[in-house]
């Protein structure tokens, strides 16, 4: 006895299927080679890792955007996490995605000194003045 149901025929009344979103390509060894050469925002990360980005004023920059050609839209979405004591790349961060994982923001100026010299160093450094 057939079933009445096979698993290979469309049901009536079904929703069709939607579409598959847009998958962002990688990012190409072109635009992380203009990361690395250009990046003119580096935040230190710790562990001797960097991250390295580009500002929007670098990043409109003819000279940087030429040779990319259409990928040079990509320029704000990619970081390089760079590895100072390795000499080489950690990571590549890619915010293609629209996670907002990438947002940077500096923090703000410190208006006090970092630090304080000492009453005995203030008269240390006033005795050798002259003499230096």
């Amino acid at each position: 006895m057939a079933y009445a149901y096979s698993s290979r025929r469309p049901r009536k009344g079904r929703p069709p299927s939607t579409p598959a979103a847009a998958i962002a390509q990688a990012p190409s060894g072109a635009l992380i080679n203009a990361v690395l050469a250009y990046a003119d925002i580096q935040l230190d990360m710790g562990g001797g890792k960097l991250m390295l980005r580009m500002s929007a004023e670098r990043m409109a920059d003819p000279v940087i955007r030429r040779p990319l050609g259409r990928e040079a839209a990509r320029l704000g979405e990619i970081s390089v996490i760079w590895d100072e004591r390795e000499d080489q790349i950690f990571r590549i961060v890619d915010g293609a995605h629209g996670r907002g994982h990438l947002k940077v923001v500096e923090p703000p100026p410190i208006d006090e000194p970092v630090f304080e010299l000492t009453p005995a160093a203030l008269e240390y450094l006033e005795a050798h003045r002259d003499a230096g």
